[in-house]
């Protein structure tokens, strides 16, 4: 390790530690992002913290960069909101949130809307559950801690700062049913803590992040796992839009053919809409590897080097 990857990955963490330092002792309390994961990830959490490596800090970074990005924005177009709200359950307060952002409509404050903001690599279609959950969670305990005559609201807030892009998933209202059932997840999480029961298992599209996914009954080696609903209906899409590529696939070759007839093997032309070139590849020459191997299993070795392996994913349709 260089010098500074060395410097790097002890300023990286200290960094992260201040800009999370408002969050104080996450081992004490169930915030509403542990609520809106897995039960079992938020319990071995906090009986034995995780650290995180440069990777996982520098994605929690970014969502720091992008909130305090939108924070200014909100600031130069003169809202009134506050940052980083803490909020309790009245009767339970080992069970808190942090608004990221909370907008006040007036003066009198009788309008509040939560906005959850999420940084990502690609903004999907639908949010996921586990955001709607956890902004679920913010707007009961507000509701609980405000008079009743006060309307609130919420809305997700989705980032992709690479591309430039975001996206609000917006009109949500606090609901009893919804709110009522996640703070039974979150009384159980506490539970779960200080070794009253075993925590259960909630599979979603975050168990690939998750530091304690071996051992865990929802990803038994060697049989076959169940599937959670949004990778059951992730795995549908997938596999929908593949037969449409397939479809799509065989479209272009025909057009593909079709072009080249007029073309030829030498051609270009400009439109008003797209350019057209067609250029001739020349023959050139391969290696056979399993005849080298076979022949010349000396020279094979001297000039092969190792392949990284990675992970295959099929998802095909069952016969009817």
């Amino acid at each position: 390790m260089s010098k500074l990857d060395s410097f790097l990955a002890n300023a990286i963490q200290s960094h992260q530690k201040q800009l999370s330092s408002h969050l104080g002792d996450r081992t004490l309390y169930v915030g509403a992002s542990d609520i809106a994961g897995c039960p079992r990830k938020a319990a071995l959490g906090k009986q034995v913290p995780a650290n995180h490596d440069i990777k996982t800090l520098l994605r929690f970074t970014r969502g720091h960069v992008a909130q305090s990005m939108y924070a200014e924005f909100f600031r130069t177009g003169g809202v009134n909101f506050e940052e980083e709200v803490e909020v309790r359950h009245p009767e339970c307060p080992e069970i808190l949130c942090h608004i990221d952002f909370l907008f006040y409509a007036n003066r009198e404050n009788k309008r509040l809307h939560v906005v959850e903001m999420k940084s990502t690599s690609g903004i999907p279609e639908e949010p996921y559950s586990s955001w709607v959950d956890q902004l679920h969670v913010q707007m009961g305990l507000l509701k609980l801690n405000l008079a009743d005559d006060v309307e609130i609201g919420g809305s997700v807030l989705v980032v992709d700062l690479n591309a430039g892009e975001y996206r609000e998933f917006n009109s949500y209202k606090p609901n009893a049913l919804v709110f009522d059932h996640l703070i039974q997840k979150g009384e159980h999480i506490l539970a779960a803590m200080r070794g009253e029961c075993e925590a259960k298992t909630e599979a979603s599209f975050l168990c690939g992040y998750c530091q304690f996914r071996t051992g865990c009954s929802a990803h038994p080696i060697g049989s076959t796992a169940v599937l959670p609903l949004e990778i059951h209906q992730a795995g549908k899409a997938y596999l929908e839009l593949n037969a449409q590529k397939k479809t799509i696939e065989s479209q272009l070759n025909v057009l593909k053919d079709d072009l080249l007839s007029y073309t030829g093997g030498v051609f270009k032309s400009i439109t008003d809409e797209f350019s057209i070139v067609a250029t001739t590849v020349g023959e050139s020459v391969t290696v056979d590897s399993k005849k080298l191997k076979a022949s010349f299993p000396d020279i094979y070795a001297q000039v092969t080097k190792p392949k990284a392996g990675f992970v295959k994913l099929e998802i095909k349709p069952l016969a009817e």
